[in-house]
């Protein structure tokens, strides 16, 4: 199967919230290519399940792909190539939502040294590594450097082409960092308007959209409306099927903002369901 087919096949489970489905898929792909000793296959298996496992808070399989993938890059002689930059790029994700920013920050770097020299400073990618440093640095609590991150990201996607998806993301982004409410707002309602279409039904930064409209009505001090927010987004991701932790978060922050919006009956609930679940 080549990588278009592998990347289709994985989409149709997202497509369908098929979150275990996925996993199984991608396990059974990661399988076959050992047993064959297909490395090239290997190798977008790792890739895919490190992405996975992000995304679903598998953490403690990360570092297994991640060295897996870069046995394979040895192996195939692909060092200083796309494939190695994507590997660092995508672990440097995982490893930032890990929290282990040094090494989140270290693969940062590997990840542009190699795209600044084999691509063009136009090229959607850049803008990959600009977005993802951007959650890096507001993670650390550097908001004003990570706004700066984002939107020389949203530089490099107005200038290409067919990136709806990843321009909808940079303006969530952008929305989370920037201090001016007016601009959030506006950033956060041209961003709805993507996930709102077909393709945009289906993107897993939905719920973040979600999320964000919830934060930016706390930062405005309308506790009942990000309650509401909170949980709205809460029922979304439990109805796909999610990562249990983060839907413990988002219970979480429905009862902080119910809690400050002195409705204790709706806290309570939330606080409920949160504690039903598995750790």
């Amino acid at each position: 199967m080549d990588a278009n087919g592998f990347h289709a096949h994985l989409d149709a489970y997202y497509a369908a919230g098929d979150v275990a489905g996925a996993y199984d898929y991608l396990r059974a792909q990661r399988d076959a290519a050992l047993q064959s000793g297909d490395r090239l296959l290997l190798l977008t298996a790792d890739n895919a399940l490190i992405g996975h496992c992000r995304e679903n808070v598998r953490f403690d399989e990360v570092d297994g792909y991640y060295a897996e993938a870069q046995e394979c890059i040895e192996a195939l002689g692909l060092h200083g190539t796309h494939a190695e930059a994507t590997t660092f790029l995508n672990t440097a994700t995982a490893y930032c939502i890990m929290g282990r920013a040094d090494q989140s920050e270290a693969l940062y770097d590997a990840a542009a040294a190699i795209y600044s020299v084999i691509l063009q400073p136009d090229d959607p990618y850049m803008a990959a590594v600009y977005n993802n440093r951007g959650l890096l640095l507001r993670a650390q609590g550097k908001r004003g450097e990570a706004y700066q991150s984002f939107h020389e990201a949203m530089k490099v996607l107005m200038r290409c082409d067919d990136v709806d998806a990843e321009r909808a993301a940079t303006m969530l982004n952008l929305a989370s960092v920037t201090p001016l409410a007016p601009q959030a707002d506006t950033l956060l309602e041209a961003a709805l308007r993507y996930y709102e279409t077909p393709e945009g039904q289906t993107d897993i930064h939905r719920f973040t959209a979600m999320a964000t409209k919830a934060e930016l009505a706390s930062r405005r001090g309308d506790w009942r409306a990000a309650g509401d927010g909170y949980a709205e987004t809460a029922a979304a991701w439990e109805r796909a099927g999610l990562a249990p932790a983060r839907l413990r978060v988002l219970l979480g922050n429905a009862e902080t903002c119910y809690e400050r919006a002195g409705d204790a009956e709706a806290a309570a609930e939330m606080r409920r369901r949160k504690e039903a679940l598995a750790p």
